[in-house]
């Protein structure tokens, strides 16, 4: 069962604040501004791992897959205007109501960061 998350996004992230913020988080970026690949630093331990690219237009979208109680996969979209993170598999033991909620105040805070 998937569900998706949303919320407002002000202004587009850059590739260089995109950087800033997985070097805040211990997450490595390999690629460049128009697309790559990430992980956790750790690669005994990865966290999360995944892909994004960037449109002509700077919409920033990828996939990933991380691990919380179990895998955790999805989407994520950030277009003009709206942040959307989707989530397609998530470990059994962990409720959606509570991974929804942890989501949407993640992505509000990083909504936050780029309002306009």
């Amino acid at each position: 069962m998937s569900f998706t998350v949303t919320h407002q996004l002000g202004r587009l992230p850059t590739f260089p604040e995109v950087q800033a913020l997985a070097e805040q988080h211990e997450v490595q970026i390999d690629g460049n501004g128009l697309a790559g690949g990430f992980c956790h630093l750790d690669p005994e331990q990865p966290k999360v791992k995944g892909n994004y690219a960037f449109e002509p237009n700077g919409d920033l979208c990828g996939d990933f897959a991380g691990h919380v109680m179990g895998k955790l996969t999805g989407t994520f979209e950030f277009t003009t205007g709206n942040a959307r993170i989707t989530i397609t598999e998530k470990p059994f033991l962990l409720p959606e109501a509570v991974l929804k909620t942890m989501l949407s105040e993640a992505l509000k805070e990083f909504c936050a960061k780029f309002a306009t």
